[in-house]
């Protein structure tokens, strides 16, 4: 299981602990249907200025990705942020 969010940089580790919480009983519900032994939530945090945390390079390889495919992911998230600012700073 997967969750992507783009929070602010000071609470990377909190948003990661509720993204957890959240799914927990998602998780359990998994595994009572499909019948298995174990599930894996591996949250993809990525603040919106790009920084991430430790586990995201763990959790990359877990998914079997590229290791680097983060430097692509924050890339992406601060181009983003980026043009959201530009469409605030433009708008009359």
């Amino acid at each position: 299981m997967t969750d992507i969010a783009f929070p602010n940089t000071h609470n990377l580790a909190k948003i990661i602990t509720d993204k957890r919480k959240n799914y927990q009983e998602l998780t359990n519900e998994i595994l009572a249907m499909w019948k298995q032994n174990a599930t894996q939530m591996i949250p993809i945090v990525i603040s919106s200025t790009g920084v991430i945390p430790r586990s995201l390079p763990q959790g990359l390889k877990r998914l079997n990705l590229h290791t680097n495919t983060y430097i692509k992911m924050q890339t992406s998230v601060i181009l983003g942020t980026s043009s959201i600012v530009r469409n605030f700073l433009n708008y009359e």
